[in-house]
């Protein structure tokens, strides 16, 4: 993303939109926890009342500023794992509906991976296979340093909470992931802050171990656990809620403002090799010259973003996979080593295996 001035980003913040509901739980949590929730609301443009409608919609920089105070006000007293048990599935809208009757869990993750932007347009999730395991990391879309730990915890808990609740028990127990002291086996996760103190009151409360002090902020899951199916699935409605998913995404994305982070955030969720510039062009209904123009207005290319968006893949491929630097080169749609390797050289000044050496426990070990 390009880098701007405090106000520049404050706008362009502003054309993203964040279901009210949120919000709503959030001033609530807040309030169990024994704070003054009216406080939140100081200086908004909106009351707690105007979070009740289902289709109510907040600026992304007013949701910034609300769970900026949220934090300061309770964080310590573990609001992220308290909030996680309040965002139920239905709160969630089509997306929820999406994972809730999807086949296996792996299906489910696929559906908040793909559309995890309708509900947090600034969190993007990467999910990763590394033979044994498979990694699901969470990245920021913009530079929120007070509430990355807290968003990242939140959302974290959010998915094994209903993993645990909505995953077929009976089919897990064949598979090998009975439940053990409340826990499902094999699967983790990990956070880079240090261990809060307020962890060891929700530890017991959760269906898996968090890890802190680690580089990255992810969970772990065995291969096999996502061939688990789901409690409710039903695959043609989990099909029909992903279409209207994918509807509200591409709607989304065309009345996106800033044409450079809509591309972004389109080239995040897809898989290699990357779209031409004439096939994005069509995804935003517009000419190919048109959204050059639009790119150029932005002192950018299309070609810039696309290696700015493989890049961040192949570094993510390099630290936390397994994977050969063919095989990641293969994955990123480059057809030739060489070319890979002169891409990847010219982006971060060493070659892949060197940056490789670099980044111990590519593939992280599983804890007993």
């Amino acid at each position: 993303m390009a880098k701007v001035n405090a106000d520049k980003e404050r706008q362009m913040l502003g054309l993203f939109l964040l279901p009210g509901v949120y919000l709503r739980v959030l001033g609530d949590t807040v309030k169990r926890l024994g704070f003054d929730d009216r406080r939140l609301y100081e200086g908004m443009d909106f009351a707690a009342a105007d979070l009740q409608a289902a289709d109510s919609r907040v600026f992304v920089t007013d949701a910034i500023i609300f769970a900026d105070r949220a934090v300061a006000m309770a964080g310590h007293k573990g609001l992220s794992f308290a909030l996680a048990r309040e965002l139920r599935v239905t709160i969630h809208g089509t997306l929820g509906f999406a994972a809730l009757t999807s086949p296996t869990v792996g299906g489910a993750l696929d559906s908040v991976r793909r559309y995890l932007k309708l509900r947090a347009p600034f969190l993007s999730m990467v999910m990763r296979d590394t033979g044994e395991q498979v990694l699901v990391q969470l990245k920021t879309e913009f530079e929120v340093p007070t509430l990355y730990h807290f968003l990242a915890e939140t959302v974290m808990a959010t998915l094994v909470l209903l993993c645990e609740q909505l995953v077929d028990r009976e089919s897990a127990e064949q598979l090998g992931f009975e439940l053990k002291d409340g826990k499902l086996p094999g699967v983790s996760g990990r956070l880079t802050c240090a261990e809060p103190a307020y962890y060891k009151d929700y530890a017991y409360q959760l269906p898996i171990r968090f890890e802190y002090g680690r580089d990255a902020e992810m969970l772990i899951f065995p291969k096999h656990f996502l061939d688990i199916p789901m409690r409710l699935a039903d695959a043609d409605a989990s099909e029909m809620a992903r279409s209207q998913c994918e509807f509200e995404l591409q709607k989304a994305l065309r009345e996106q403002g800033d044409i450079v982070l809509a591309i972004r955030n389109m080239l995040h969720v897809m898989p290699g090799p990357l779209p031409s510039l004439e096939d994005m062009a069509e995804r935003f209904c517009v000419s190919s010259r048109t959204l050059k123009r639009r790119l150029a207005d932005r002192d950018t290319t299309y070609r810039e973003i696309v290696e700015s968006v493989l890049k961040d893949r192949a570094i993510q491929l390099l630290r936390y996979t397994n994977q050969t630097i063919s095989e990641i080169a293969y994955e990123l749609g480059y057809a030739d080593l060489s070319n890979f390797s002169r891409a990847f050289r010219k982006w971060t000044g060493k070659s892949a295996s060197e940056f490789r050496e670099g980044w111990p426990d590519p593939a992280p070990e599983l804890g007993p």
